[in-house]
C-alpha cells in the first residue's frame, strides 16, 4: 500500500532505475533531500513525483552506480497527471479487504438486460440469472470454470514486468483469432489480417480482470500500476458511470479489430470507484463501420456501445436462489 511518500518513491525507483539496483537507503535519502527543500512536508504523489527527480543524483554518489547526465543535471522522472490518479487507485485498492464467503454474488445490468451472477471462488463455476425483458421470460445458465479461482488469482505475479507478461499470455491463450478474417461490408469481401499489439492485449486483459470480485487487493493494486505504464491510456478522474456514481474513467483506443482506418478503432473503458478501486462499469465502443450490428442498427452504420454496469457485490456461503424466478 502506497501510504507515504517514502513508499511511493521506493516503488518509482524500482520502476525507473531498475538497471542500477539502488539500495533501500537511497529512497530514504531522496525523501530527506526533498523534505529539506519543502519544509511543509507535503505527503502526496505530487511531492513524491518531484522528489524522485533527484534520485539519479543520489544514485550517482553510490559506488558502482551510474553517473548523472552530462553537465551534472540528473534526469527528471515525473509521473503524469493520469499516472498519479492510477497510483491513487492502486493505493485505494490495496487498502481493501478480500471478500469473505465462498460465492461472490454480483448484480449487473446492460442495455435492457439485468443479471445476477454467482461465482464459486473455489472452482470458478458461475451461475447466471437473467431478468426477462421485452416479453421474454427470465432465464438462467451454468458455466463451468468461467473464472479463475481465488487461489489462481492469488498466484498471479504483482511485479509490473511479470504481471504485464502474464496478462499478454492470458490474452493469447483466451483469444483465438480467425485464420482468415474478412471484411464483409461492401460489394467485394476483402481479407485483412487482424493485428493486436502487446499494449492492446495488456489493456484489454487488465481491464477485463479488474471487474472480477475474486481478484485480491494486492493484484488489483498491481493492475493499476501496470495500466499506468501502458502508452495511450487516458484517465478522467471526474467521470460518472451510467447511474451517476463518481468514477475514474480509464480508457484506451486500439486497433484490435480489423485494422486499416480510423473507423476501425475500438475504445475500451473501465470506470472505477475512486475510494476503493472497485469496478463500477465497463464499456466497449465500436465506431461506425466496425462490423458490429444490433437490431437497432442492422447495417452497422452507427456507433455501438456495449455497456455493463456493476451495481453491487455480496458474498454468500451457498448458491442463492434465482432472484427473478426463472
Amino acid at each position: 500500500m502506497l501510504a507515504t511518500d517514502e513508499d511511493i518513491i521506493r516503488d518509482l525507483l524500482h520502476r525507473y532505475t531498475e538497471h542500477v539496483h539502488p539500495t533501500a537507503s537511497i529512497a530514504t535519502e531522496v525523501v530527506a533531500r526533498q523534505r529539506r527543500r519543502d519544509r511543509r512536508r507535503v505527503v502526496s504523489l505530487a511531492a513524491a513525483g518531484a522528489a524522485v527527480g533527484t534520485a539519479a543524483g543520489v544514485i550517482a554518489v553510490v559506488p558502482g552506480h551510474s553517473s548523472p547526465a552530462p553537465g551534472g543535471r540528473p534526469p527528471e522522472i515525473r509521473l503524469t497527471a493520469d499516472q498519479r490518479v492510477l497510483y491513487h487507485l492502486s493505493s485505494a485498492a490495496a487498502r481493501q479487504q478480500q471478500g469473505q464467503g465462498r460465492y461472490a454474488v454480483m448484480s449487473t445490468e446492460g442495455t435492457d438486460v439485468k443479471d445476477t451472477s454467482v461465482i464459486d471462488s473455489r472452482t470458478g463455476n458461475m451461475w447466471s440469472y437473467q431478468e426477462g425483458s421485452h416479453g421474454n421470460p427470465s432465464g438462467k445458465s451454468f458455466t463451468r470454470r468461467y473464472s479463475p479461482t481465488t487461489a489462481q488469482f492469488a498466484a498471479m505475479p504483482t511485479g509490473r514486468a511479470a504481471l504485464r507478461a502474464a496478462l499478454i499470455t492470458q490474452w493469447k491463450s483466451a483469444t483465438k483469432p480467425a485464420p482468415d478474417p474478412i471484411r464483409r461490408k461492401g460489394p467485394h469481401p476483402v481479407q485483412i489480417p487482424v493485428t493486436t499489439s502487446d499494449n492492446d492485449m495488456v489493456f484489454q486483459q487488465a481491464s477485463y480482470t479488474l471487474w472480477n470480485p475474486l481478484v485480491s487487493p494486492a493484484l488489483r493494486s498491481a493492475l493499476y500500476k501496470v495500466l499506468a505504464a501502458v502508452p495511450g491510456v487516458t484517465v478522467n478522474p471526474s467521470a460518472r458511470d451510467s447511474t451517476g456514481r463518481s468514477a475514474v474513467e480509464i480508457s484506451r483506443t486500439d486497433n484490435s479489430g480489423f485494422p486499416g482506418g480510423k473507423s476501425d478503432k475500438i475504445t475500451y473503458a473501465t470506470y472505477e470507484n475512486p475510494a476503493t478501486g472497485a469496478t463500477l462499469e465497463s464499456t466497449i465502443t465500436y465506431p461506425p463501420g466496425s462490423d458490429v450490428v444490433t437490431p437497432q442498427d442492422p447495417d452497422g452504420s452507427h456507433t455501438v456501445v456495449d455497456t455493463t454496469v456493476y451495481l453491487s457485490t455480496a458474498w454468500a456461503n451457498s448458491v442463492p436462489a434465482d432472484p427473478y424466478g426463472g
